[in-house]
């Protein structure tokens, strides 16, 4: 057979055709072999994995959290267990009985019938009722052979002690919000699990909180739990070791209960370390309660009892202050301590007078009797001289207007003013009036407690300063294996000559003997100490002390204020005595009686002269 000229391109045209039509289908085999070669060989394994996981579901049994220690191993936050009944969908078609379920119901005192209808339908673990007391866990379990896929079982909840004085160091626990789970980077965290909030709850969260065990269970493609195969039992979180004195806490919060408005703050410090041995807010909460509907009632308290005012409420220093005045006159004026300046009670300074806390005045006094008396006058000569820029400086260097670095949230970094901020805030040139004032803490310069407590232990520590801190160490409580430790950080030395420290503790140690702080007078223990009477534009004026003991060899650096206390020599030393009368086991009582009459130490007033 021969083919004419157009039958034998019209067959070639076919062939061609053809043979493109099998190039394609050859390639599309390539193609879905080497993409089925990839799936099922090179990432088999991982796929399989992904389909496991979508295969397993797991009914999640909530991890107990980690205890936490005192410093002398007393229990502050523990574990309790409560009982939940769960319904088990798995091995029934049908809702059980109306009698059991009507016999559940008068247990629980609720109709449980829409949770049971619930599970059964989507084939899920539901949770039919939490908080059981033990008499309804007894009578669910004497019914248990009439109440088919009913069990009930134990999960943990938080149980603090001596919850009011430590709540602030510890914080408490709270569901974390749907914010929470979307923006947390460092944890996975899920829809009804639990964190820390405030104190070291949070801070060491992830420590903590330990892994969460459970059932796993088989789900269809549905999504619906089919059978449970495996328990996973849950893990125990660390077991977290303190700094503080929980009998320590509980005699400063206490002291500071009974002050005049029982409303203030106490911090102490290791001198060598920079540990906290105590760090109180009062009034405070009770941390077993805070996550109920009372969280509400602390909110509109008027005392602010979640307010850690150790670290978060910020006041004017007052006298106690002076302190840096004193070094910084003596570091860069090279100021003769026993220069001696007469003071009458008042001080001109262009048409104001500026007034001394005894009206009467000091007659003469040097540095040191200056400190010991709280002299506003001698001091408000010295911050003239030293002026406001050297003032401020040595106030940043005692890290004044910046945070400690202790490890718990929501530290305040306070503030120190400069003529800058005064003319940006205030439109208002800085005066030599402002300069005085700031020389004996007034004006806009606001500090913490634990600042002030920082303060006074670089002071002892003749300007060696500590990163503050609360946790000691951190164990696995399976092993007692240390997973965490902290190491003391000194984060500055100051370069002062060592004649200054000395001087300065001289002078401390008088106002103890002779001055302000005569209450914190032991036959014992050599305290020095500084009281400070800071004003307050909003009403009553606070009570400042700090102080540190032995004043030889500082071992404990104290800082007190009460809020709204009046005179510092009178309202806040009594509560530095209690905490070294503990501190160092002394019981003897000490006869004060002659020092019962102290005025406020730093009220300064600005009076218009008439010209």
């Amino acid at each position: 057979m021969s083919w004419s000229d157009d039958n034998k391109v019209t067959y070639n045209f076919f062939l061609e055709k053809h043979k493109n039509i099998f190039i394609f289908f050859v390639f599309l085999f390539a193609v879905l072999s080497l993409n089925l070669f990839y799936l099922q060989i090179i990432s088999g394994s991982y796929y399989k994995d992904i389909s496991e996981r979508q295969r397993l579901n797991t009914s999640k049994e909530r991890a107990p959290r980690g205890m936490i220690y005192d410093t002398k191993g007393n229990i502050l936050v523990g574990n309790e267990f409560g009982y939940v009944a769960l319904f088990y969908p798995f091995q029934q078609q049908e809702l059980p009985a109306k009698d059991s379920i009507e016999q559940l119901s008068t247990i629980l005192k609720r109709d449980i019938n829409p949770e049971i209808e619930a599970g059964l339908k989507y084939k899920r673990v539901i949770e039919i009722a939490n908080n059981l007391t033990l008499d309804e866990v007894f009578k669910i379990q004497e019914k248990k052979l009439f109440l088919p896929g009913i069990a009930v079982t134990k999960i943990p909840k938080r149980k603090y002690f001596n919850s009011i004085e430590n709540c602030h160091v510890t914080g408490y626990v709270g569901e974390v919000t749907q914010d929470e789970v979307e923006n947390i980077q460092e944890e996975t965290y899920r829809s009804g699990d639990f964190i820390g909030r405030g104190g070291i709850e949070q801070s060491y969260d992830r420590y903590i909180r330990g892994v969460d065990g459970g059932l796993q269970l088989e789900v269809n493609a549905k999504g619906q739990q089919k059978k449970a195969f495996k328990y996973y039992p849950p893990e125990i979180g660390n077991n977290v070791f303190l700094t503080v004195d929980a009998e320590l806490q509980k005699v400063a919060y206490d002291a500071l209960k009974k002050s005049t408005t029982g409303r203030g703050a106490a911090v102490a410090i290791d001198v060598k370390t920079g540990a906290v041995r105590v760090f109180v807010s009062c009034p405070g909460y009770d941390t077993n309660e805070v996550a109920t509907h009372k969280y509400v009632q602390y909110l509109k308290d008027k005392d602010l009892p979640l307010f850690n005012r150790a670290i978060q409420a910020l006041y004017a220093p007052g006298s106690i202050f002076k302190i840096i005045t004193f070094i910084a006159a003596m570091d860069y004026l090279d100021f003769d301590p026993s220069h001696t300046e007469f003071c009458t009670g008042k001080f001109e300074l262009g048409d104001r007078f500026y007034s001394c806390w005894n009206k009467e005045g000091h007659k003469q006094v040097n540095l040191i009797t200056a400190t010991a008396n709280s002299c506003n006058i001698y001091f408000y000569k010295l911050g003239l001289q030293l002026g406001v820029r050297i003032l401020g400086k040595y106030a940043k260097m005692f890290h004044l207007g910046e945070t400690t670095g202790i490890d718990v949230p929501y530290e305040k970094k306070g503030f120190v003013p400069t003529p800058e901020w005064k003319k940006l805030k205030m439109k208002m040139s800085w005066l030599q009036g402002d300069t005085v004032i700031l020389a004996i803490g007034q004006g806009a310069l606001w500090v913490t407690p634990l600042q002030m407590a920082s303060m006074i232990s670089a002071v002892a520590n003749n300007g060696v300063f500590y990163t503050p801190y609360l946790v000691e160490n951190i164990k696995n409580p399976y092993t007692n294996e240390i997973v965490y430790e902290h190491k003391p950080v000194i984060t500055d030395k100051l370069e002062i000559d060592m004649i200054i420290w000395k001087t300065l503790n001289k002078a401390l140690v008088q106002a103890v003997k002779t001055g302000t702080a005569r209450r914190t007078y032991f036959k014992e223990l050599t305290v020095a100490a500084k009281t400070g009477t800071a004003q307050n534009p909003q009403g009553v004026d606070h009570a400042w002390m700090v102080a540190y003991a032995p004043a030889e060899n500082p071992e404990l650096a104290v800082a007190v204020i009460v809020e709204n206390g009046g005179g510092g020599g009178t309202n806040s030393v009594p509560i530095a005595r209690e905490i070294f009368k503990k501190y160092f086991n002394i019981y003897e009582e000490t006869d004060n009686t002659e020092n019962k009459d102290l005025e406020p130490d730093t009220k300064q007033k600005t009076i218009k002269r008439n010209l």
